[in-house]
């Protein structure tokens, strides 16, 4: 019974033994963490450094674990890249966590391919975003995906020409009227040979103007084009193209200094020296970014896309994936340096008003005040999520030529309602 007893012990020593030492190989192995990322900007703008910040990253995160080797796909372009993620997810075979494409997130999330991050996240994680990029990874009220980098709406003045007119650089909560008066203003024809050579603004859209009407593409019913704030956003493009004689204003004549106006996003503002965004190096003119008008000061006028990565549902290293994904939404320094490598505004209120974000600004060359932290701040908190997400890029192209068409005939009380019925058939 005693001998027994004694390779009953030895038997639970050895068991014990043999676990841990398998608990501790198993720590030992390398663990892969896949991530999915497209090349280049997440806003279709010039730009070679943006992985370089993810490869700095993961340089950090893998001496931290020693045991972890993070791998990504290098070189899929943005427009391939929703195609590779759907045929991963269809294989089994998506990433730990990736980018979302801009388009998709809504049926991502809808699917059961993303993990749901409420149980992760902290209220003072939650609290540390702006409320726009925030709600970006949220569908139905449930996070989703979490913000890595936001693009503002912003409007860009020619200071020198209003400043010629006589004219008052408008201040935040500017409205429409205002902004119809300053380009019926400054329409004119400036060397007496009677044809108009200055002008308000270039593309000015209509789906700007429904936000600043604080209209949106869809209601609780469903894509709703024939609403009040559609009819009146399409009336007041009217009158704009009416004061250009519906001469088609473009950007090029903004780079001549012959326009007031021009709406421009943080990313194109930031970029707009090298090529294709080339000619403010040879311009003669100062400039200005101030938010978009609006309506009224009720509404929020200033649309904001935001880029985000969410977790796998099937993930089977939810630990590394999710600190991982903190690193790079959460953390200042992390936020700091993509802040200054990219071209779109951090998702973290604190990076936005450091004092390093506002060196960059005023390092971008265009004049101390042309765009400040203080500014971006103000715009990113009275912002809504860009209605363009509303809908599916098909239905929104075939929105945007039916309504550009209206506008074009001048047809657009009696048009809104055929547009409407067009859409709903499909």
């Amino acid at each position: 019974m005693k001998w027994r007893l004694r390779y009953l012990v030895l038997l639970i020593v050895l068991v014990t033994a043999g676990a841990a030492g398998f608990v501790y190989w198993s720590s030992q192995q390398v663990k892969i963490l896949h991530i999915g990322v497209y090349a280049g900007s997440s806003w279709d703008v010039p730009n070679s450094r943006e992985n370089k910040v993810l490869d700095s990253l993961i340089k950090e995160f893998e001496q931290k674990h020693p045991n972890v080797k993070v791998v990504y796909e290098s070189g899929i372009p943005k427009k391939d890249y929703a195609d590779w993620l759907a045929e991963q997810v269809l294989k089994g075979e998506q990433p730990d966590l990736f980018m979302v494409p801009e388009n998709d997130f809504t049926m991502l999330a809808s699917t059961g391919t993303l993990k749901p991050l409420d149980s992760l996240l902290t209220d003072q994680e939650k609290a540390a975003f702006y409320p726009v990029a925030y709600k970006a990874g949220q569908y139905q009220g449930i996070s989703y995906a979490l913000p890595v980098e936001s693009n503002p709406m912003m409007m860009c003045v020619n200071k020198d020409l209003l400043e010629k007119e006589g004219i008052s650089i408008p201040e935040t909560g500017w409205s429409l009227t205002d902004f119809y008066e300053i380009c019926k203003k400054v329409t004119k024809d400036t060397n007496g040979d009677g044809v108009i050579d200055q002008y308000g603004m270039t593309d000015y859209t209509w789906q700007q103007a429904l936000v600043a009407y604080g209209g949106h593409l869809k209601d609780k019913s469903g894509i709703n084009v024939d609403s009040a704030e559609m009819h009146q956003a399409l009336s007041f493009m009217s009158k704009l193209d009416t004061l250009s004689q519906h001469y088609k204003v473009t950007s090029n004549d903004f780079d001549e200094g012959k326009v007031a106006f021009y709406p421009m996003s943080l990313a194109q503002y930031r970029t707009y020296k090298p090529y294709p965004y080339h000619v403010s190096k040879y311009s003669s003119f100062s400039w200005t970014c101030i938010p978009m008008p609006t309506a009224n000061g009720r509404v929020q006028g200033t649309q904001v896309k935001t880029s985000l990565f969410a977790m796998s549902s099937n993930t089977k290293q939810e630990k590394l994936a999710w600190e991982f994904m903190l690193l790079l939404s959460q953390n200042e320094k992390s936020q700091q340096e993509l802040f200054e490598k990219s071209q779109g505004s951090p998702v973290l209120k604190s990076v936005v008003k450091s004092e390093q974000t506002q060196q960059i600004l005023q390092a971008d060359d265009f004049g101390l005040d042309s765009l400040t932290s203080e500014r971006l701040d103000g715009m990113m908190n009275r912002s809504i999520k860009d209605i363009s997400l509303e809908v599916d890029r098909h239905t929104l192209d075939q929105i945007d030529y039916l309504i550009e068409k209206a506008i074009e005939n001048q047809e657009i009380d009696s048009a809104l309602p055929s547009i409407q019925k067009d859409i709903e058939s499909g």
